[in-house]
């Protein structure tokens, strides 16, 4: 009573498919410690944590979260305006670089390293995108390659500087406020590179297809922002083969995702269709594929 503030309350779902898919992935383990980290920014990036748990195994437990009143978020099918792209780029940069090659990622208990989504998979879940996508020679080919290129492109990213990645940033999951930008739903988070972060907002959530030029002019603003938070001794040149390895581990989401995402609704169907057709898209214009 009289307590002005607003809260979430954040649980665990009761749906067999989700719990399946979190017993893997266990979430909620990543999110309370994705907070217990967070809680160092002063809760800029994201909202402040009231209270945290999480089940032995992760796959559920319980969040006492700020409700964000004054903040907008948009529907991954409308997608993102290069405004609000950079701005989530100069958003996710902060928090990136506070936690460069932090002692305390290794510590946290319950984030993974270099777990990017499925990408481990994509090999496993290729047959079955392949019977639900209707694709011509050339684009299953590049398909076909994903194993092999993922596999370097992990051995290449075990090699540079790691952070706290949000591991799911897409639109659904950014608050825009007047003078903020803030991050929900961390059940993904990783210790990894940046640069996933960038190429899964770019690539997943661009409300129109960037050229090469513009995702060049992104990552500068990225890097640059970077570099104004203190970070030395990652060369924009590294950056831009981080961020083509990470737009190929981007890729490999329409494949362990789009099937299934396209059996729940109509909208779950037409968002499969959307975010292969924009991944393959950023592939592409950069290469990576």
């Amino acid at each position: 009573m009289g307590d002005p503030r607003h809260y979430i309350l954040k649980v665990g779902t009761e749906d067999s498919l989700a719990q399946n898919f979190a017993r893997n992935i266990r979430p909620f383990r990543r999110e309370v410690a994705a907070y217990q980290l967070l809680r160092s920014c002063n809760h800029l990036a994201s909202p402040r944590c009231y209270l945290s748990s999480a089940t032995p195994d992760g796959s559920s437990g319980i969040f006492l979260l700020e409700e964000i009143l004054n903040g907008q978020n948009y529907d991954q099918l409308r997608g993102l305006t290069w405004p609000q792209l950079t701005s989530t780029a100069q958003a996710v940069a902060r928090v990136h670089a506070r936690f460069w090659n932090s002692p305390s990622l290794r510590k946290a208990k319950g984030l993974p390293l270099h777990q990017y989504m499925h990408a481990r998979q994509v090999g496993q879940h290729l047959p079955r995108f392949f019977r639900w996508a209707t694709l011509p020679a050339s684009t299953r080919s590049i398909f076909n390659k994903l194993p092999r290129q993922v596999e370097a492109a992990l051995a290449r990213l075990r090699k540079r500087p790691i952070t706290l990645v949000h591991g799911d940033l897409r639109s659904d999951n950014i608050f825009f406020e007047k003078r903020s930008v803030r991050l929900i739903d961390w059940g993904l988070a990783l210790a990894g590179n940046a640069l996933f972060d960038l190429a899964r907002v770019t690539g997943g959530s661009s409300q129109k297809p960037l050229s090469l030029l513009q995702h060049i002019k992104l990552l500068d603003l990225w890097h640059r922002e970077l570099v104004r938070r203190g970070v030395r001794g990652y060369p924009i040149h590294h950056a831009w083969q981080d961020y083509r390895d990470a737009a190929l581990l981007t890729l490999t989401i329409p494949v362990t995702n789009a099937p299934t995402l396209a059996t729940l609704s109509k909208r779950g169907q037409k968002l499969a269709q959307t975010i292969t057709k924009r991944f393959l898209f950023m592939a592409r214009e950069m290469g990576s594929s």
